[in-house]
């Protein structure tokens, strides 16, 4: 009987194996080309991706300043000109010029703690700390609005409706933590990390941007609906707040048709204190805090 071929350390064997390690030789560089090939592509979409929307900013703050610039001139040159608008107008924006003459009927000093802007223009210092105190649902506030906040509070209970304190003063910590969770939850959804940037920072200041960080803001929701979305508006409580919070020194931060100049989405829910008698001039006058401020800068 034929004694049976042996294929381990035949010269069959040594020629498979030769081809293997040809085949792999030739396979791996080329499979691990094409992975920095694809990783290249992906991060240069991502980059022009950033460098338009970085882009479109810069031209959008240029196109304010040379309105500024522009304006600043015509009054120069112009003692009489009627002047042009504080922003470029949008729809539902209120329109200021000096043809309106509006002009705030009380002082302002743009350096008393009512008046600190924070924005993406004006983000505050980490050292920053403001005098806190406890309010209802444990939230931490600024301790000169506490008085305000609560009354507002019981009068909104008084009318039936029950409104809580949904979000206060935010650290740093805080602030970069609730960043970090949307653009998680944002790229788990499919986005890129420039899309995650970009749409978080529409919908949430970034750290050392949020009014939060001041103790003067704070969100408001009714019991019954605590969503932070855009039905929140048509909710009992919203249109008490948006009707009754200047009453009380607060504003509604963040109005509809302000995007543009506030750099942040309409927010039914978030609430600043001014002070009672620049609240009352905000909310009549149809501004935003940047208009006010922007105004008491021209005025002085």
């Amino acid at each position: 009987m034929k004694a049976e071929a042996r294929y381990w350390g035949s010269v069959q064997f040594y020629k498979h194996l030769i081809l293997t390690v040809t085949a792999l030789m030739i396979l791996v560089p080329n499979v691990g080309l094409m992975t920095l090939l694809i990783r290249h592509y992906r991060l240069k979409q991502d980059y022009q991706a950033a460098a338009a929307e970085q882009t479109a900013y810069i031209n959008q703050l240029e196109e304010k300043l040379a309105y500024f610039l522009e304006d600043t001139i015509n009054r120069d040159i112009d003692p009489d000109t009627k002047g042009s608008q504080l922003v470029p107008d949008t729809p539902g924006q209120s329109t200021i010029t000096d043809a309106d003459m509006l002009s705030i009927p009380f002082s302002v000093d743009l350096t008393d703690w009512r008046y600190i802007l924070v924005n993406d223009q004006h983000p505050l210092a980490e050292s920053f700390q403001p005098e806190l105190v406890e309010t209802r649902n444990e939230k931490l506030i600024h301790k000169k609005i506490r008085a305000s906040l609560e009354l507002m509070l019981d009068d909104a209970k008084k009318e039936g409706l029950d409104i809580i304190i949904c979000s206060a003063y935010r650290d740093y910590e805080h602030q970069a933590r609730l960043v970090a969770e949307s653009m998680e939850k944002l790229m788990k959804m499919g986005h890129n990390y420039t899309e995650a940037h970009w749409q978080t920072k529409l919908n949430l200041a970034l750290v050392g941007t949020s009014e939060h960080h001041t103790g003067l803001a704070v969100d408001l929701v009714g019991t019954d609906y605590q969503t932070l979305d855009e039905k929140q508006a048509d909710t009992p409580e919203a249109k008490w707040l948006a009707e009754h919070a200047y009453e009380y020194g607060f504003i509604l931060r963040y109005p509809e048709g302000k995007e543009n100049i506030t750099g942040i989405i309409y927010e039914s829910w978030h609430f600043r204190y001014v002070g009672r008698t620049a609240a009352a001039f905000i909310t009549e006058n149809q501004l935003c805090l940047e208009e006010f401020i922007e105004l008491a800068k021209k005025q002085k």
